[in-house]
């Protein structure tokens, strides 16, 4: 199911993602309670970007997706169970799905492409082009999928 990821470095790594979010839900200031909950959801959506990239089933831009909605889907349980708004519990939550080092690198090909006198080398300019798209990907597919659950499970109540 991991494939060729040591199950100790994915079991480690999926601590810290739990960590991660854990950590952001500290700085964001959510209720006590609720910490528990932001620290499954960022582990749960490593977990399934993981498996899913790992497996081969889907690239980083699907299974991105599918860890998001997972995370939608936990959030709106949780939230329940714990009296809390969604938002308390997704944004920790998808923490660890943002694409920093990506992002990152596109920035700097992009200012390296700006900033030179030279003609930009073909390479470079379609290595700029696939990083930026797969960013712009993952953080879309970050969105729909924490969009999907809540509006797949939106309660219709009367406002009066």
């Amino acid at each position: 199911m991991i494939g060729s990821m040591a199950w100790a470095t994915f079991l480690q790594n999926l601590m810290w993602a739990g960590v991660a979010a854990l950590g952001y839900g500290i700085l964001f200031n959510v209720p006590l309670r609720t910490l528990a909950a932001c620290a499954l959801n960022g582990a749960a959506a490593y977990a399934v970007r993981t498996i899913f990239m790992q497996s081969g089933l889907a690239g980083i831009e699907a299974a991105t997706f599918a860890g998001a909605t997972v995370v939608g889907f936990l959030s709106i349980i949780f939230g329940r169970i714990w009296h809390a708004p969604g938002p308390v519990l997704i944004v920790p939550g998808i923490i660890p799905l943002i694409p920093g080092a990506l992002a990152f690198r596109t920035m700097i090909d992009i200012l390296m492409l700006a900033t030179t006198n030279l003609p930009p080398a073909e390479a470079l300019f379609m290595i700029t082009a696939v990083n930026s798209l797969k960013t712009f990907l993952i953080v879309m597919a970050i969105a729909g999928g924490i969009a999907l659950p809540s509006l797949l499970l939106r309660r219709h109540r009367p406002m009066m």
